[in-house]
């Protein structure tokens, strides 16, 4: 005899005493496991890192006790190696093209905050590698006797600001570019053939665009690191806080909007 199923169990959330008994995870408990998933999924780029410093420590140690070489100085010059964070969406979105997110819809999220949380929590993991790229520099620093460059302290910022600039412009076309590694390689393939044309006049304008956007006065490096070029020196770069600010703005606000545009796009069929 099969019994009448009972109405308030018929539905799709039972509830005892009001309460569900498989309630939909909050933003935050999503953007917490996602922390924990990009950090497995990263592994082998850890060990590639941590295999990387461990040979320039040694390197550097070995070069500094010889005698045949100053030591490594900490500078936040450094903070140009934060450029690398242009390449890290690429590797928390392997394997996972527009076509292949219609898992998306089966999360306790909208596809739009899940991009959001999977690439908050790919942010976290970069922010902490440049932090923990410093502490490495630091150390290393002290072990070869290479001594701190004079710096304004506003510069330590510099790093994560442009890590994060750099980190949400290659997350958003991560997350609209089925290969996204075709598109930088692409692009620096096309850079370098009008390098190539350097000194005629259409190549010149896109190329002076280009270098602007990299090297000017507001362009990344700048972001990066903090220093513009010195204009009577064109070979000296000094610290500029009106600039970095102002590069930073615009360069933050240009990338949190193409990140946005491209998180709240829906994945293809």
């Amino acid at each position: 005899m099969n019994a009448p199923e009972r109405a308030e169990l018929a539905g799709p959330a039972a509830r005892v005493a009001g309460v569900a008994l498989n309630p939909s995870p909050g933003w935050t408990g999503v953007l917490r496991e996602q922390v924990a998933a990009v950090w497995l999924s990263l592994r082998y780029e850890r060990m590639i890192l941590w295999g990387v410093a461990l040979f320039l420590t040694l390197v550097s140690v070995w070069e500094q006790a010889s005698g045949g070489a100053a030591g490594v100085p900490f500078t936040p010059r450094a903070g140009i190696a934060a450029a690398v964070a242009l390449l890290v969406p690429l590797e928390v979105w392997r394997g996972e093209g527009p076509a292949r997110r219609d898992y998306h819809r089966a999360m306790p999220l909208g596809h739009g905050a899940h991009a959001a949380a999977r690439s908050a929590a790919g942010l976290v993991w970069t922010l902490a590698g440049v932090a923990a790229f410093f502490a490495w520099l630091g150390l290393l620093s002290f072990a070869t006797g290479g001594g701190v460059d004079e710096f304004e302290a506003w510069q330590w910022v510099a790093p994560f600001a442009g890590a994060t600039v750099v980190y949400l412009l290659g997350s958003a076309v991560a997350l609209v570019a089925a290969h996204p590694w075709r598109w930088l390689g692409g692009a620096l393939s096309g850079y370098l053939f009008l390098d190539t044309l350097r000194g005629m006049g259409p190549a010149d304008t896109l190329l002076n665009g280009w270098d602007a956007a990299l090297t000017g006065p507001y362009g990344l490096t700048t972001v990066l690191t903090g220093l513009v070029r010195d204009m009577n020196y064109s070979h000296r770069e000094v610290p500029d806080a009106r600039a970095w600010l102002v590069g930073t703005g615009l360069w933050m606000a240009l990338s949190i909007s193409l990140f946005a545009w491209a998180a709240c796009r829906q994945p293809e069929r």
